[in-house]
């Protein structure tokens, strides 16, 4: 992850120098190289989850969260007193993945809140909503351009459409991953089934696997990913990065968003001043690459696949501290969001609640 998105910001930042003239600004270097992520990752030591380990005087525990392969929940003993971050916590019953870990104590307790104003749509009907969304597309002569993580995204979006395609139901259709990280990372899942829930370790038993179908192809090569475009039948194409902000998903936009055929489906959290924050909010038109369109492709959003518990969730994840945490303090979350999901806690649990602002700090 850190080397694709160093890659992704020497791109953005060629691509400026390039267009300086074009700009109002000058053209920023990245934030971070490939080298310096290189770097950073010999630091790097795998754990286990639930094994405590030591960093001077505190006791630290890792716990699944649910939300993709290896996110944790960090609980840290600084002598009697407890603190936890909840990370990014998953939501209950999601595919492939364990449910997120409980906790019991707590004297203090960082929390997401990136949607704790609303919950999501039912897990179960997404994948009917998705395959009807694809028929719908298919039928106009468009193609389904999804815009999806790498990591988490995009395998639950490949175990969704494995039933329908293995049942013959996508026969001609084809289904293009077309992200280095997103192969990557379905390599990475498949080499951890310790990780998956009970559902997906049945799939497996039986010889199925869930990430791959008849009609899926993986775009390993910029030229395959280039042929995509140049083929006239309908398809699929899942590609990063999941708020359209960057990566290979950005041509494919291109050769799509002004198709009033073609369907452009918003599967994961769109942060606000991305893109595809901007196409869900109705916008008109938009530049990509230095390029202006018409936004004629139909815009939609699945908010099912998101891989954060919403509010009801996260309150039902609280539910099982025993002595509630004496603090919380909320952050990854837009300022509605944290102020609703703070008064909600304060309403069930009376319980202090902070919403982190930029920069700053707390003495515990």
């Amino acid at each position: 992850m850190l080397q694709d998105s160093a890659h992704l910001m020497e791109e953005a930042a060629e691509r400026e120098r390039r267009h300086a003239s074009n700009m109002k600004r000058p053209p920023r270097p990245p934030l971070y190289t490939r080298g310096d992520a290189e770097r950073a990752m010999r630091q790097f030591k795998s754990l286990d989850y639930s094994k405590k380990f030591n960093i001077g005087d505190i006791s630290v525990r890792f716990s699944d969260a649910g939300h993709i392969l290896g996110s944790t929940i960090v609980e840290m003993d600084i002598g009697k007193k407890r603190l936890v971050f909840s990370g990014d916590l998953g939501r209950p019953d999601t595919p492939i993945l364990r449910d997120p870990q409980r906790v019991d104590e707590a004297d203090w307790l960082v929390l997401e809140s990136t949607y704790g104003d609303l919950d999501h749509e039912r897990m179960p009907d997404r994948g009917k909503r998705l395959f009807d969304l694809v028929l719908e597309t298919v039928e106009e002569g468009g193609n389904v351009i999804i815009p999806a993580f790498a990591i988490g995204r995009t395998q639950e979006i490949l175990y969704e459409l494995n039933p329908f395609a293995e049942a013959g139901k996508l026969s001609g259709v084809k289904c293009f991953v077309d992200s280095p990280m997103a192969i990557s990372a379905s390599e990475i899942y498949r080499r951890h089934p310790e990780c998956f829930d009970e559902e997906t370790l049945g799939l497996i038993s039986r010889g199925d696997s869930p990430l791959e179908f008849p009609g899926m192809e993986y775009a390993l090569s910029r030229d395959k990913s280039k042929a995509i475009n140049e083929l006239k039948e309908p398809h699929i194409v899942i590609s990063a990065s999941g708020m359209c902000t960057g990566g290979r998903v950005l041509h494919h936009l291109m050769q799509n968003i002004e198709r009033k055929e073609s369907t452009i489906l918003c599967v994961g959290y769109q942060a606000e001043g991305t893109l595809g924050r901007r196409m869900l909010d109705g916008i008109k038109s938009v530049q990509i690459m230095n390029h202006e369109f018409d936004v004629r492709a139909r815009i939609e959003s699945m908010d099912a696949f998101s891989a954060h518990a919403g509010r009801s969730e996260i309150l039902e994840w609280l539910r099982a501290f025993r002595s509630f945490p004496g603090q919380v303090f909320l952050n990854h979350g837009e300022e509605r969001a944290a102020e609703t999901l703070a008064e909600a806690i304060r309403s069930e649990f009376g319980a202090r609640v902070s919403i982190a602002k930029m920069n700053q700090s707390f003495s515990l």
